[in-house]
């Protein structure tokens, strides 16, 4: 086989990949399903995290429920990819500066000495992924 041929072989080969991948892709429609899906999701994990600071929880009750945050924000994160990206940069910083309050919560130190802070954090989330669900119109 000519050096020509392997060359041209290889990039029809490419283009029939890429267009097979492109006629697989979801349409505007399931894209923004999908990531409603995932901001609600996102907000029960939320409001787990909200009623999990009372006075009466563990550090590790409060860092078990900002994991599941964590992890709902990072399944919001991938399916809002390419949908409203303003809106999710806010909710992007919003995020890191609760798992960075609860992180920083010393280990001697008590709930209640951290409830206020977590909470003022959590409604700081909680604005932001509101912004998010109604630029998709969820």
């Amino acid at each position: 086989m000519s050096k020509q041929h392997s060359i041209l072989t290889g990039t029809a080969a490419l283009g029939l990949a890429v267009g097979m991948l492109a006629g697989c892709s979801a349409s505007p429609e399931e894209n923004v399903a999908k990531a409603c899906g995932a901001s609600d999701a996102f907000a029960a994990a939320l409001q787990n995290f909200r009623e999990t600071l009372t006075p009466d929880a563990t550090l590790d009750e409060i860092r078990s429920a900002r994991e599941e945050v964590s992890n709902t924000y990072n399944d919001l994160k991938g399916a809002t990819a390419n949908v409203a990206k303003d809106r999710t940069d806010a909710l992007a910083s919003a995020t890191d500066e609760l798992k960075a309050a609860v992180d920083d919560i010393p280990d001697d130190a008590t709930v209640r000495q951290a409830v206020d802070s977590l909470k003022n954090e959590a409604a700081n989330v909680e604005t932001a992924r509101s912004g998010v669900a109604s630029e998709l119109n969820c």
